[in-house]
């Protein structure tokens, strides 16, 4: 499944024997045009990113930029911290339970001989797990930090500076539940999207000054939460600085906004398309490739309700002219008739 995301226009569904790398790498070369990819983990997926890069370095074509989202990273880490806190959790119930026994032994007069030092071990043990889990949050904010666009100071972010946060972090996400985190943290695809925003805010060909105002009041735009006195000062203070140095700064920050806007870090769209697909799936006993198209078809031509995208087609944000029917009356339409409206239209295929 492969999706535009910012038109979320479902662009190909295949029903294959393998998902494995060669599949993969042939559904890549059915798009020529593809600059970047943002996917998940997958073994299959990334072994067939890694084909179509070494077919279009072999020739001469320009390079593919690959991604790791950040939602299964983000997800991934959330189930871990969860975990840490859970394993936290009940020894802390361990050691609680304990002590009420030895307290029940010592109010009904028993000996309490022997059940003291095994009692100090369960605290201790308790109080390390408490210890190293609260560690763990405190780090995984900081790692995520570094999966963000802006820093929390409302700067922007960059490769070094992330790696930098997150290696930081990695020492208290120790165990094996963090494992699977620690893994995508360090993999060189989980901050490609920033090497892409510093790329394309450079191609814009602003005045270093100019850019770093127009950066400054979108990271404030994007961080409500820090909003204060002291920040709105400083938001004052970069507009009138913009107002002197450029007369179209609005046009110039709208251009910033465009641009951070295009760069997409997560593949949760795809899922939010695929959790529709498998709703739709589970409704039939063999979903077959032909009326996977059929669904594929339906998504595409049907208009948003809400969002930024309302009232428009996931075609007609991609930039393809079809004709404005619905659904049923499409399918009605003879090929040579579709044919004929789409020339009209001067999309002809």
């Amino acid at each position: 499944m492969v999706i535009e995301p910012a038109s979320l226009c479902w662009l190909t569904a295949r029903i294959v024997p393998a998902r494995d790398g060669v599949t993969w790498a042939q559904e890549f070369a059915r798009f020529p045009a593809l600059a970047a990819v943002v996917r998940d983990d997958g073994s299959g997926l990334g072994k067939g990113v890694k084909l179509e890069r070494a077919r279009r370095r072999a020739a001469d074509l320009d390079d593919l930029d690959d991604s790791l989202d950040v939602f299964h990273t983000f997800r991934e880490g959330g189930r871990a911290l969860r975990k840490s806190w859970g394993v936290a959790a009940r020894a802390l119930e361990c050691a609680d339970l304990a002590q009420k026994q030895l307290d029940r032994r010592g109010r009904q007069g028993q000996s309490c001989q022997g059940h003291g030092t095994a009692l100090k071990r369960l605290w201790r043990q308790a109080e390390r797990l408490w210890d190293q889990a609260t560690a763990a949050e405190t780090a995984w904010k900081q790692a995520k930090s570094a999966l963000e666009l802006f820093t929390r100071e409302g700067r922007l972010n960059d490769r070094s500076q992330a790696e930098a946060i997150v290696a930081a972090a990695l020492p208290h996400l120790s165990g094996v539940v963090w494992a699977k985190t620690r893994r995508l943290l360090l993999r060189r695809e989980s901050f490609t999207f920033l090497d892409q925003a510093q790329q394309r805010l450079a191609a814009l060909g602003l005045a270093p000054d100019i850019l770093s105002a127009l950066l400054d009041l979108e990271g404030l735009r994007r961080q409500p939460w820090r909003l204060s006195a002291a920040t709105r000062a400083w938001a004052l203070v970069r507009t009138v600085q913009l107002t002197k140095a450029c007369r179209d700064w609005q046009a110039e920050a709208s251009r910033v906004r465009s641009v951070l806007r295009g760069v997409w870090r997560a593949s949760s769209l795809v899922e939010c398309v695929n959790s529709v697909a498998r709703m739709q799936q589970a409704r039939h006993r063999r979903m077959t490739q032909g009326l996977l198209d059929l669904k594929r078809l339906y998504w595409n031509l049907r208009r948003f309700r809400t969002g930024v995208r309302k009232d428009q087609t996931p075609y007609g944000l991609l930039g393809l002219k079809v004709p404005d029917l619905s659904f049923w009356e499409f399918l009605k339409l003879t090929p040579e008739e579709l044919r004929q409206k789409l020339s009209a239209l001067g999309d002809t295929p």
